[in-house]
């Protein structure tokens, strides 16, 4: 509801009439601000609000007459007659009358206003509404309709006002001319006392069009139906939405869901339902939520796009005994207002890209021949943890050349594969590498006191060397150590290091042999 502000200037010689305004009750929707001065001094009034001029002097009524403000409203007190340049006179010098008079006045004048609000917030309402909106008596009579009506049916609203259906819509009368369009419909709203909602086709200067009404009867003061109210939305290009909604989901080449504002299903397509593994009777009751929190692994941060309302997120599901990669596409519609009334989900299936990349990815850190990783992925795994303390083993073999010689390399490579199975099965929880040719790494994260690094060493020596005694092959192998102590890492120093203290300890083993590679 509005406040409505009043400006009262109570220009009486007598006190007790100004103190009997003063007292007059205030209705809940009229801020009152009084003046008192007599001396009449006052002819600028405040342009945003209502004045009331209660005077007796009569010179004082002439001199205001002529300011024409309409929201300038005069009152005399005292014996006069009524004049055009009155708005009321009160005979009286009665403090209560004069009181009694007064509050009469502000609910008069709070009842014009509200009036005055009340039909400004109903065109400026109805004028808002983009379909057409109208009222009518229950003769037919429109007494009222918004600026979409005008423009469907190209007149004016004065020429609309006092007309019925067939005068707006300039359609041919019935024979008999005592019947009005639309009857049946307005008849089952009024019978019904409530909103009644139907389809009905229009001719128009543009062709036939299809709109679907909504129709409510209006009640006097009285509990009468005095008239109704109406809503004409067209859909003659949408009547069959539904139908090509479903066609379009139905036959989009990936899974979507469509949702109302508050996340009930409205559309799901075949390709969905597979993903969920529910059936189309099943829909009305899929809460999507559940559905998600049980079955979607997040991969990553979720992104959102605040000006397409869009938020894209991948996830994971485990289903049909293969886990499946996803990116979801969550989408907001908003109406006409920026008000969210619906979502919609397509999902995009990223299974077999994921697969490829990794793929990729994997031949591009693995050595092809053993499996292992190859120096690429063990120098950059040494520089993303240049600050963790380490040890290093650096691993080459012995009298490889010899095997490639004399075996061939389909044995050398057998030779390698062997060597790489045992890295791994010895040293399952350190990061392993076949460097190149026969060389291998490992790391193992802290620094290794002596004694764990010789038992570690004799480990690798003996279990190389009984690997191939068995097959009757004299390969042994060589390993170098080094320790990192946390401190910014050099990787070429540290590799270096590892690569010397392994051809240190090859020397002292084999020297004065022809060959140690």
């Amino acid at each position: 509801m509005m406040t409505f502000k009043i400006m009262i200037c109570a220009e009486l010689k007598d006190e007790k009439l100004v103190s009997a305004l003063k007292a007059a009750t205030e209705p809940p929707q009229i801020e009152l601000e009084f003046s008192d001065k007599t001396d009449g001094s006052m002819t600028e009034f405040p342009e945003d609000r209502g004045t009331h001029v209660i005077t007796d002097d009569i010179e004082r009524i002439h001199q205001l007459s002529k300011l024409a403000r309409h929201n300038l409203r005069l009152i005399f007190v005292g014996d006069a007659k009524l004049t055009d340049e009155l708005d009321d006179v009160w005979n009286t010098s009665d403090p209560e009358e004069v009181k009694a008079r007064f509050e009469r006045l502000l609910k008069r004048t709070e009842n014009e206003m509200n009036a005055w609000f009340y039909e400004q917030t109903l065109y400026t309402t109805i004028d808002s509404v983009p379909d057409m909106l109208w009222f009518k008596r229950l003769d037919g009579i429109h007494t009222m309709v918004n600026k979409a009506f005008t423009e469907v049916v190209h007149k004016k609203r004065e020429d609309i006002i006092g007309r019925d259906h067939f005068y707006i819509w300039d359609a041919p009368r019935p024979a008999e001319g005592n019947e009005f369009a639309c009857a049946e419909s307005e008849e089952t709203a009024i019978s019904t006392g409530k909103m009644y909602v139907c389809d009905e086709p229009v001719k128009t200067r543009e062709g036939m069009k299809q709109l679907t009404t909504y129709k409510t009867p209006i009640y006097d003061m009285f509990g009468n139906v005095f008239g109704t109210v109406g809503v004409g939305h067209d859909v003659t290009n949408f009547s069959n939405l539904g139908i090509e909604l479903s066609i379009l989901v139905e036959n989009l080449p990936f899974p979507m869901i469509i949702f109302t504002a508050d996340m009930k299903v409205v559309r799901m397509n075949e390709a969905f339902m597979e993903i969920a593994e529910i059936t189309k009777d099943e829909i009305a009751d899929f809460d999507y939520k559940a559905w998600s929190d049980f079955n979607l692994t997040p991969v990553g941060d979720k992104k959102c796009d605040e000006k397409k309302h869009l938020t894209t997120q991948e996830f994971t599901m485990f289903r049909q005994n293969k886990t499946w990669s996803y990116i979801i596409n969550l989408q907001e519609v908003r109406d006409f207002f920026n008000n969210i009334s619906g979502y919609f989900i397509i999902i995009e299936d990223i299974t077999f890209r994921r697969a490829y990349e990794e793929s990729i990815l994997k031949a591009a850190n693995t050595d092809m021949l053993t499996g292992m990783y190859n120096r690429r992925y063990f120098y950059n795994y040494l520089t993303d943890h240049s600050y963790t303390k380490m040890t290093l083993f650096y691993m080459d073999l012995d009298r490889f050349k010899y095997v490639n010689d004399n075996y061939g390399h389909a044995k050398g490579d057998e030779v390698l594969i062997k060597t790489a199975n045992a890295i791994r099965t010895l040293f399952p929880n350190s990061v392993s590498a076949r460097l190149g040719g026969d060389e291998f790494a490992l790391v193992m994260e802290g620094i290794l006191d002596e004694k764990t690094v010789e038992e570690y060493r004799t480990v690798l020596e003996r279990t190389i060397q009984r690997i191939f005694i068995a097959d009757g092959i004299p390969v042994t192998m060589s390993v170098g150590i080094a320790t990192h102590s946390g401190e910014n890492m050099d990787v070429d120093k540290f590799m270096h290091m590892g690569d010397k203290e392994m051809y240190a300890a090859k020397q002292i083993r084999y020297s004065g042999e022809p060959d140690n590679r």
